[in-house]
């Protein structure tokens, strides 16, 4: 009797050992699936909030053509937003978005390289001097040209270029460093495009303008970054105290193609995002939208 007693007894904890088992399984797997419903929704909210960031962004960039016909870093659309909270700290989940508006006319458009299935000599020639000014060798120019125009003859839908595109483009040999600084200084737009004087860097002023060297483009964007160009006479008569020959050819002192990056961060998830959108008269259209979560 004894015997029996203690076997239904290691019986019984047995049983209770394998409900208890089952029991806390159910349960981990019912909190992980609404650990998952809770992220996907968080993920999902972030989403929307991104979207609307953009449209603000899309506002500021609407409002500046409105009251200004120049685009320089001293405007609103070029102030960095840090991460800023969006909702009140009042136990809801927290919101906070960062974002940048980048001017995409006041980099080298790869773009310009092509024309057609046809190199552009005076193109090639300015990213000849870009590589030189970034301490690159210039030779390879006629590499990345030649990837250019095989690219654009195989491109059907111009319009889905971007910095992905660039990409795709510049790794020809080059690098790690040098492939790094020069991505931080070329597009590639769906047109030909003219540079913006009031935002392009040195270097990329070195590329466009002939015979302009690299002190004298620091000085100039030094006193730009003092007292923009208020149009293109402007610029082109400070230009000529470095290059008396200079033209206007190519240059401009406003933009029509900006990327917008945004990061909203919402409970667990993080949503970053970049768009390349295109402004004219009274319209903004968003060319296309790269996610990375």
């Amino acid at each position: 009797m004894r015997r029996q007693r203690g076997s239904a007894v290691i019986m019984a904890m047995l049983v209770v050992v394998a409900a208890t088992t089952l029991v806390t399984g159910a349960l981990w797997q019912q909190n992980v699936l609404m650990r998952e419903a809770e992220n996907n929704l968080a993920l999902s909210q972030a989403r929307w909030l991104l979207r609307g960031a953009f449209d603000w962004a899309g506002v500021i960039l609407q409002e500046d053509a409105r009251t200004s016909s120049v685009d320089h870093r001293g405007e609103p659309w070029a102030v960095p937003l840090a991460d800023t909270r969006l909702n009140e700290n009042d136990g809801r989940t927290p919101a906070y978005l960062a974002g940048v508006i980048t001017d995409e006319q006041g980099k080298f458009n790869l773009r310009n390289l092509a024309e057609g299935d046809k190199l552009v000599p005076a193109e090639v020639e300015s990213l000849r001097r870009l590589l030189g000014a970034l301490r690159i060798d210039e030779g390879f120019a006629e590499r990345i040209a030649e990837r250019v125009r095989a690219a654009m003859r195989g491109r059907a839908e111009q319009a889905d270029l971007g910095r992905a595109f660039a990409d795709e483009l510049l790794p020809v040999g080059l690098e790690a460093d040098a492939l790094e600084r020069l991505r931080a200084v070329v597009t590639v737009l769906p047109e030909a495009t003219p540079l913006n004087v009031n935002t392009a860097p040195a270097e990329v002023l070195v590329a466009r303008v002939p015979d302009l060297t690299l002190i004298d483009a620091k000085r100039l964007v030094a006193s730009r970054d003092r007292a923009y160009f208020k149009d293109l006479g402007d610029a082109l008569q400070r230009l000529r105290e470095a290059v008396p020959t200079a033209t206007d050819s190519g240059l401009a002192v406003a933009t029509r193609y900006f990327t917008v990056d945004g990061t909203v961060t919402y409970g667990r998830a993080r949503v970053a995002a970049r768009a390349l959108v295109k402004r004219d008269a009274g319209r903004l259209e968003v060319l296309w939208v790269k996610e990375a979560t």
